[in-house]
């Protein structure tokens, strides 16, 4: 049998002095939103195509027949996007909440929370389309109540 306990406590013990510490699986989580990157469930799904998630570029058309070309050939043009949310006014967008512009929802929050590393909250929404440019004024309903956000340019965070 295995000693995890003892492993644990080595690891611990070794990474010390380089610095390791603990990371759960909200801390990862929390990374993987701040650099934009999609989760599939999330960001990416059945009912959520790539050029939708703005994965197109991984998209190869040009090969010779393979499962799924004709769905993703019928996929555009897209009439939603994936697109990143500054919460401009107090609230932290989850997924599942609704976007709206005015009195009309134009998209759905898929992943959001409070970044520590870029000290704001941010969200991946999924978008109509002509909502996709940077600077665009939204509100996300967080718990019945409209927040401010606005459309930024991702990943959130900027290498120094």
């Amino acid at each position: 049998s295995s000693d995890l306990p003892g492993m644990w406590e080595l690891l611990m013990d070794k990474g010390q002095e380089e610095g390791l510490i603990p990371c759960g699986l909200g801390a990862r989580d929390t990374l993987r939103l701040e650099a934009a990157m999609p989760l599939y469930g999330h960001e990416l799904s059945p009912s959520i195509n790539p050029y939708e998630a703005g994965l197109g570029i991984f998209v190869k058309l040009e090969k010779p027949d393979f499962i799924g070309k004709a769905a993703l050939e019928r996929a555009r043009p897209v009439s939603r996007r994936r697109v990143g949310l500054q919460m401009t006014g107090r609230g932290i967008a989850r997924e599942g909440c609704p976007v709206y512009d005015g009195g009309r929802q134009v998209g759905v929050v898929t992943s959001g929370t409070h970044c520590p590393w870029v000290g704001q909250a941010v969200a991946l929404a999924l978008v109509d389309a002509a909502y996709k440019e940077p600077g665009t004024p939204l509100q996300v309903d967080v718990r019945g109540r409209r927040v401010d956000a606005q459309v930024v340019k991702t990943p959130f965070y900027r290498r120094g």
